[in-house]
């Protein structure tokens, strides 16, 4: 039976694979030699298909994985290659999706190793793996997939296999809400086969998802005048007249293709699950929320084993890992509000987010778990909507943790994840497993970078070349995986489910260090700001998204260029003071941000706490003059982090400065005096601040200083630091591992990026983060050379005093505000408000004087007593 490559309804597609391959393996076994391994693998698999069961499954991967290690001749791994693939599909077969993807990972892995060309790998491992990753959500891994194999076929002129690669491809693309690629490639597969039924119904999907209703009934009706027992079709025209408001039409052509499904013997129950959520939106549009609830249970009923109807939601220790239930969790919460059953829809979402939670855990890349983010957040912000509301209704402060709880889980979630796995690694650093861990991830780094690159010279690209990348990038990610999942045996806690933060922790310690917190939910509707101290918890909500929007967005253009502020001083401090009162700042003597969405572009310690008619920028009430101001990407990293004593650690610094280069940096040698005068360190300059060079002493120091060229990145290309032989690109430095405090990056731009929702912009600061440095100080637009030179020097001084990186650089703009040697023009916020700190809060440590003056004046008396009993004398 042919593999049916449709898209239906719910984004997912229909998974049938033959068994033809082991027909192709017992043929080829005839040509090569039987070993023992090779004999023993087949009689055990030959024993299974005897009599297929779950019983026999698990005795069958027990029993194969002895053999593992003794794969030493080609027959031997063929063999392995064809048990793997049919317990992935059996796996499949019984709803064990994950496992399934992992035992056809292990067959591409062994394939891939083995540079075998014995066995047809497309359609019996590469299909239907790359059907799973979209299954699951790890769409970066199906892209990546399914792309390695469109360029296989391709090669081989298959026309067929081609045009099944492209839907393939297309799903993917659909699947990233990249709706308009994914039409452009199934328009090439169009011209390859003018009559294709699953082209046309994936077309009909993408241009129902574009909002192009008219074109998707189009591809649709073509579908059907091919075939009319096309379910998916039907489906399409349902949705297309749900959205036009026909609920008449809509219902029958649910119907019908319920109808379709049930001729068909082959129809699953996932199959029914994906249907049931297509129907279940007529019934929402209708306001049957009952009927609703009671087909929901019927979902479950299909999807998941041992469900009891009796509990109406499924049971925690039931769930499974599946895109389906966690869009019907997602439903049955909204269904419950709106039969207005707050406590059941609570209990909704914490199921649904426990789903999601187990998807995340499946994947290795970040880019698959920002993107899946996405969704994770909307899910969060309705969450937030109705712990609010209880709140109102109650004024039971048990509904302001769980928001705040919600808000962290949403807040940088896979960074703190890092943070918490590099942690525990850390005290294992001689383990053989930890180091080879961290090898993989900075070779899938290098991988990330060589691809990135290279797709950057558009048609000038080596496609070869980017083919046999992603090939080596997924064996790699495929091992990295396998060795995530041996280290969470040996690390129980590695990718153990996180602990929710505590509220009560939190307090403790802002109370310890006399800190109000701030934090900020930006979501689609609507805006919510956490103001926590050590004996309070506020939550405050911003209805009005739109004028917020245009307020915060408009001071942020301020920063845009230097004269935006001093060409405009008077709209500046207007906009400035608007901005600090949509942003409801508390007063307090310290605080820490912890900022989202566009506020991340935000310096806080520029906004006007009072409106001011004075072209003085001295004289202006900046926040930064009432409230000691730092930052970080949540509470949870700030509940775990500790002072780190910075004055006992010596720098490395990176200046490569090239004299004869456009690039070269004029005051970028002056920092190099600046940092000397306070702290010892190795000084890389010029030729010797390569890549190689950093990386061979950043272990050594505990403070690491650039000053080079940095470029933020856009959409489709990824920032970049610049160091004397080559550009690093973000990406790279995601698979290093420092163990430095701090990182102060005096370049442009360091702290912007591409924005990831929850995960805030994917900046050279984050990159830094993710390299294994706690505390970051960097700029949030083009710096002067000259005024930064300023700041640097008196920030430099001040820690070697205080001990306190967001105190020295507090200090240091301050002093820089109230300088008799620089003119008013340049004490413009644009000057002196770029640079940020990130990090743990660390309480200054000033010099005490007072026993100092105490004991010389008592030595003084001393002194005089006996200069008198001389005289005396």
């Amino acid at each position: 039976m042919p593999k049916s490559n449709v898209m239906e309804f719910g984004n997912f597609k229909k998974l049938i694979i033959t068994f033809s391959f082991l027909l192709i393996g017992n043929g080829l076994l005839c040509a090569q030699e039987k070993t023992k391994t090779t004999q023993f693998l087949y009689t055990q698999l030959d024993y299974f298909l005897e009599n297929p069961s779950t019983t026999g499954l698990l005795r069958l991967s027990k029993i194969i994985s002895t053999k593992e290690d003794q794969l030493l001749t080609s027959s031997d791994q063929l063999a392995w290659i064809i048990v793997n693939v049919n317990i992935g599909y059996y796996q499949n077969q019984y709803g064990n999706t994950v496992t399934a993807v992992r035992y056809y990972e292990k067959a591409w892995k062994t394939y891939n190793e083995s540079k075998s060309t014995d066995y047809e790998i497309i359609e019996n491992c590469l299909q239907p793996l790359g059907d799973l990753y979209i299954k699951i959500g790890d769409l970066q891994k199906a892209e990546n997939t399914i792309t390695n194999y469109l360029f296989m076929v391709e090669k081989s002129s298959n026309t067929p296999k081609i045009i099944a690669a492209l839907i393939d491809l297309s799903i993917a693309y659909n699947n990233k809400g990249n709706y308009e690629k994914a039409i452009k490639i199934l328009e090439k597969a169009e011209t390859l086969d003018r009559r294709n039924v699953n082209v046309f119904t994936n077309l009909a999907t993408n241009y129902l998802d574009t909002g192009n209703y008219s074109t998707a009934r189009i591809y649709a009706q073509k579908v059907l005048s091919l075939d009319l027992s096309q379910v998916n079709a039907h489906q399409i025209l349902a949705a297309a007249a749900l959205e036009s408001n026909d609920l008449k039409s809509a219902k029958e052509y649910a119907l019908q293709a319920k109808f379709q499904m049930l001729k068909d013997t082959k129809t699953s129950a996932r199959d029914f699950s994906k249907w049931q959520l297509g129907y279940i939106d007529i019934l929402l549009a209708k306001s049957e929320f009952n009927e609703a609830s009671h087909n929901l249970q019927e979902l479950y009923t299909a999807l998941i084993p041992d469900y009891d109807r009796k509990d109406e939601l499924p049971k925690t220790e039931k769930l499974i890992t599946d895109k389906i239930l966690l869009k019907a969790l997602d439903i049955h919460a909204y269904v419950y509000q709106e039969l207005n059953k707050p406590l059941l829809a609570i209990e909704a979402f914490d199921l649904s987010f426990l789903v999601n939670s187990k998807l995340n855990s499946m994947y290795p890349l970040q880019d698959t778990k920002i993107l899946q983010h996405t969704q994770n957040r909307n899910r969060s912000e309705r969450y937030i909507a109705l712990l609010y509301s209880l709140y109102e209704k109650t004024n039971d402060t048990i509904y302001l943790a769980k928001a705040l709880e919600a808000t962290e889980v949403s807040k940088a979630p896979f960074f703190n994840e890092f943070l918490i796995s590099e942690q525990l690694l850390s005290q294992y650093k001689n383990d053989s497993l930890v180091n080879k861990r961290n090898k993989l991830s900075n070779e899938l780094s290098i991988y990330d970078t060589f691809i990135l690159k290279e797709k950057q010279k558009g048609n000038q690209a080596a496609i070869e070349q980017i083919q046999q990348w992603i090939e080596e990038y997924n064996a790699k990610s495929i091992e990295l995986k396998e060795l995530n999942e041996e280290l969470a045996q040996r690390y129980p806690d590695f990718l153990g489910e996180k602990e929710k933060i505590s509220v009560e922790a939190l307090q403790e310690k802002l109370n310890d260090d006399r800190l109000t917190l701030i934090e900020y939910f930006y979501g689609t509707e609507n805006i919510y700001q956490f103001i926590v101290t050590g004996d309070s918890i506020t939550l405050n909500r911003i209805k009005d998204i739109d004028q917020f929007r245009n307020i915060t967005q408009n001071y942020i253009h301020y920063f845009d260029d230097a004269s935006m502020i001093t060409d405009n001083i008077n709209g500046f401090s207007t906009s400035s003071f608007n901005c600090y009162k949509s942003l409801q700042i508390p007063k307090a003597k310290k605080i820490i941000i912890i900022p989202d969405g566009s506020l991340n572009f935000i310096p806080f310690e520029s906004l006007l706490t009072r409106k001011t008619n004075t072209l003085n920028f001295e004289k202006m009430p900046f926040l930064i003059q009432k409230s000691e101001i730092s930052y970080d990407i949540s509470a949870t990293k700030y509940l775990r982090s500790e002072s780190t004593n910075n004055t006992e650690d010596s720098i490395l610094g990176l200046f490569p400065v090239d004299e004869n280069n456009t690039s070269k940096l004029s005051f970028s040698l002056e920092e190099v005096k600046i940092v000397q005068q306070q702290f010892k360190g190795l000084f890389l300059e010029k030729e010797q601040a390569t890549y190689a060079n950093f990386l061979k002493e950043a272990e050594n120091y505990g403070i690491i200083h650039f000053s080079t060229h940095a470029d933020a990145g856009d959409f489709s290309r990824p920032g970049s630091i610049r160091f004397s032989d080559q550009e690093v690109l973000i990406n790279q430095l995601y698979g290093l591992q420092l163990d430095s405090e701090l990182a102060v990056l005096t370049d442009c731009d360091t702290g912007i990026g591409k924005p990831a929702k929850g995960e805030g912009p994917l900046s050279i600061g984050r990159g830094f983060q993710y390299a294994g440095i706690p505390n970051i100080l960097f700029s949030l637009w083009k710096v002067n050379n000259k005024t930064t030179s300023h700041l640097l020097s008196d920030f430099y001084k001040n820690l070697k005093k205080s001990n306190s990186n967001n105190h020295a650089l507090h200090t240091a703009k301050l002093k820089y505000l109230t300088s008799t040697t620089i003119s008013n023009a340049q004490k413009s916020p644009y000057y002196w408000a770029t640079f940020v700190y990130y990090g743990s809060y660390q309480p200054p440590v000033e010099t005490s004087y007072f026993w100092i003056i105490v004991a010389g004046v008592f030595l003084l008396i001393i002194v005089l007593l006996f200069v008198i009993r001389q005289k005396r004398k």
